[in-house]
């Protein structure tokens, strides 16, 4: 378990304040030479000591603070964490927030770190990432009712959380139809002809199984032939079994393979290169992890979503409540990565049929195989 301190940036409009006072404190030194000349150097001498004191003062202010627990795993998952702290910097950055974290190693020790936190009485927004902190939080929240929570992937069904969900079976059914539109076309080089794709979750849950679900719906809206195989690694930090399992999948003949797992989604891709077929990345663009096979990232803009809660609240417009995005709010989407024109044209038409509505994404694994 570790944890962090980081201090805001400087701010376009701090700056600008800060070049004020270095200019007061100038004209400050033209009167001290006035007034050693007078007898008077002490309290002239005392007077810029002040000033320069309040200058770093202001300057060090911050415009609020905030408490995150990362989801298991922690940070360096290239994944759904990473996403989240980037959301943190950008807020540091421009709004000037100032922000504590910790990364816990096991789901025991969510309790007890959000405790601590709430317990300080000090952050404007504790915040929990992702769906394995329902449980803790809704306790630590009834304890500190006046501590405003917020937690990204699930509900919290607390006056003083809000909850930021995502339309999950939508990311998965474009990942799906991605996946469908590139297997057996020639435009594509590492592809095969079994007509099989992939996709492998990290800890079988509702949220895991929703992408899943979509997963399939969406390569069989594109391709009924399509077959789509699908497991579990059972940890979000084992990247060794997740390539272990994707390798047996590709040894069936998948050529396009999803990991939606966490740190444990890195070794999907890596066997997704080693064995010279297509990954798909999820949550952040992880086309670094396996340079010339991440076919395309199910995105799920986390960065964007922790943004938008720490603003919300600094705001003073905190609410709790169900805050759930999808597609059509742009909190859930793709990268163009290896996709050509013509695919990314058809993705785009995909779109249009999840936020119209026509389609009834199913979310649960054994709905999309009855389809």
């Amino acid at each position: 378990m570790r944890f962090h301190r980081t201090r805001r940036g400087m701010r376009g409009g701090s700056a600008v304040v800060l070049l004020i006072l270095l200019a007061l404190i100038a004209v400050s030194g033209v009167f001290v030479g006035c007034a050693q000349e007078d007898g008077t150097e002490d309290q002239a001498a005392e007077a810029e000591d002040a000033e320069t004191e309040d200058a770093g003062a202001e300057a060090a202010e911050p415009a609020g603070s905030v408490a995150v627990v990362f989801g298991r795993g922690g940070l360096g998952d290239e994944s759904f964490n990473d996403a989240a702290f980037r959301g943190l910097e950008m807020a540091n950055e421009e709004l000037g927030v100032e922000f504590d974290y910790a990364e816990p190693q096991a789901v025991a020790e969510f309790e007890p770190l959000l405790t601590q936190f709430a317990a300080q009485g000090q952050y404007d927004l504790i915040v929990s990432i992702g769906f394995e902190q329902g449980d803790a939080l809704g306790a630590v929240a009834q304890e500190f009712p006046d501590q405003n929570f917020a937690i990204i992937d699930t509900v919290v069904d607390q006056p003083n959380v809000a909850s930021y969900t995502y339309a999950e079976q939508e990311r998965g059914f474009l990942m799906g139809a991605a996946a469908a539109l590139v297997t057996q076309n020639d435009a594509y080089e590492m592809t095969n002809d079994a007509g099989q794709v992939a996709v492998i979750g990290g800890v079988q849950s509702p949220l895991i199984d929703a992408n899943i679900a979509g997963y399939i719906a969406g390569a069989k809206y594109i391709n009924e032939d399509v077959s789509v195989a699908h497991g579990y690694v059972g940890s979000w930090a084992d990247p060794a079994r997740g390539k272990e399992i994707a390798i047996s999948m590709i040894e069936n003949g998948a050529d396009v393979v999803w990991g939606a797992a966490g740190r444990s989604g890195l070794g999907v891709l890596d066997a997704a290169m080693e064995r010279g077929v297509y990954g798909i990345g999820a949550d952040s663009d992880q086309g670094s992890v396996a340079p010339g096979h991440v076919l395309t990232n199910g995105m799920k803009f986390v960065d964007e979503t922790m943004f938008i809660a720490i603003e919300t609240t600094l705001a003073g417009d905190f609410e709790g409540g169900v805050n759930t995005l999808g597609v059509e709010e742009g909190a859930l989407g793709y990268t163009e990565s290896l996709l050509t024109a013509d695919t990314i044209g058809r993705l785009e038409e995909v779109e249009e049929v999840i936020i119209s509505g026509e389609m009834d994404i199913p979310t649960t694994v054994e709905e999309a195989r009855s389809m």
